[in-house]
């Protein structure tokens, strides 16, 4: 069964975004839903800025 908070719309309730440790945005939680969201992210991605990206790339920063 799906965690109904996986999809939380933060109603009536403060929602901020949440950083990797690298600082790149990962999703926007409440108090509500923070846990649930962020227990599908592997937990080194949380603390570790050198974590490993596992095949994944950066895309370099955009110019201004």
């Amino acid at each position: 069964m799906p965690n109904p908070l996986k999809y939380c719309k933060h109603e009536g309730e403060y929602s901020w975004i949440e950083y990797d440790a690298r600082g790149i945005p990962l999703c926007k939680v409440c108090d509500k839903c923070k846990e649930a969201k962020l227990s599908t992210y592997r937990p080194e991605v949380l603390t570790d800025p050198q974590y490993d990206l596992m095949g994944e790339t950066l895309e370099p920063e955009p110019e201004i």
